[in-house]
């Protein structure tokens, strides 16, 4: 069941979250936007990771939310990366484009889990 939870927050709230971040033009508000928000979720991230080492993997609120975090931080680093291609090259073809594959980027940290759970099991 749990599987099923984050499959649907990943493959739907992932690539949603992508574009509400990359909405807009690329203009210099909209990268300094960017910045601090992969900045603080990063940091929020890893900080839960790092800062309660005895927690991680045993407390499941905090390892949760730090992952979320840190998958935000991803997410946010995406739309940096789309709204710089968007910049240097401001076709409709090129947004398109960054708009499939930040979308399909923010999916990725569900391969490595699944590929994880495979070893696992």
């Amino acid at each position: 069941m749990s599987y099923i939870a984050l499959f649907v927050i990943v493959f739907i709230g992932g690539p949603l979250s992508f574009r509400a971040l990359g909405r807009g033009g690329p203009s210099p508000e909209a990268f300094r936007r960017l910045a601090l928000f992969t900045a603080v979720c990063a940091a929020t991230g890893l900080t839960l990771r790092y800062g309660f080492p005895a927690l991680w993997g045993s407390n499941l609120l905090l390892t949760g939310t730090g992952v979320a975090f840190i998958w935000g931080g991803w997410i946010g680093v995406l739309a940096y990366g789309a709204q710089a291609l968007r910049r240097m090259y401001s076709g409709l073809r090129m947004r398109r484009w960054t708009a499939v594959m930040g979308s399909a980027g923010t999916t990725v940290p569900w391969f490595g889990l699944a590929s994880a759970s495979l070893l696992v099991a």
